[in-house]
């Protein structure tokens, strides 16, 4: 299962890589940090997906998206489908302190009925392919010192596709690696050129990076 993990998991991140040409006449910077995201429990769910959705209702976000959470929630999976968190240790524009917070929201998908074999296939019954998963993710910069505090520098609009690959039982134990796509932004982000990674325990702490061009 590890080696089939592998290969699904590079073939994210190779066919929408990090290390994509510049644009002409733009500037690029890295992006780097820890991503850590809020435990989940009912109510810190229920806030995350409606911080969202008033982000994405108030900046007309995702607007091809289907998300879980406008689902009945029979028809929920059994994990947490919005989430918070923040990233830490982010350094943009020669700011060394940066407060950066993330909001996402799970996707409704097709990747269940892609992973099913044809019956003229045959899989052995130790093969199997780790639960893929798509989302898009709200990151909100803000200057976290004097003079600029708290000062908003915009907001980050990303489509996300990525697998969990489960380690232990608890879900808090699935590493996640996943590729994260900018597909909007607001203020210093508005017409920003945007790719990150993700890969690591996300509720423990996961290295994001990327390159933002402007």
């Amino acid at each position: 299962m590890k080696k089939i993990a592998a290969l699904v998991a590079g073939g994210l991140l190779l066919g929408s890589g990090v290390a994509t040409a510049d644009p002409p006449g733009s500037r690029c910077e890295s992006f780097t940090g820890v991503l850590t995201l809020v435990q989940p429990t009912a109510e810190s769910t229920a806030k995350a997906c409606e911080d969202f959705s008033a982000i994405r209702r108030a900046e007309g976000a995702f607007e091809d998206a289907h998300f879980l959470y406008e689902l009945p929630p029979s028809s929920w999976p059994q994990t947490p489908i919005c989430f918070s968190g923040e990233i830490v240790g982010v350094t943009l524009r020669g700011h060394e302190t940066m407060e950066v917070r993330s909001l996402s929201a799970l996707t409704v998908n097709s990747f269940d009925e892609l992973l099913v074999a044809p019956p003229e296939v045959s899989l052995p019954p130790e093969v199997s392919l780790p639960p893929m998963f798509t989302a898009a993710t709200v990151v909100t910069v803000s200057a976290g010192r004097e003079p600029r505090k708290d000062k908003q520098l915009g907001q980050i609009f990303l489509r996300d596709t990525g697998v969990f690959i489960p380690t232990t039982a608890d879900f808090t134990g699935l590493l996640a690696i996943e590729q994260l796509i900018g597909v909007g932004g607001t203020k210093k982000f508005s017409k920003a050129s945007v790719s990150m990674e993700i890969a690591g325990y996300e509720f423990t702490g996961a290295t994001v990076k990327g390159t933002i061009c402007r």
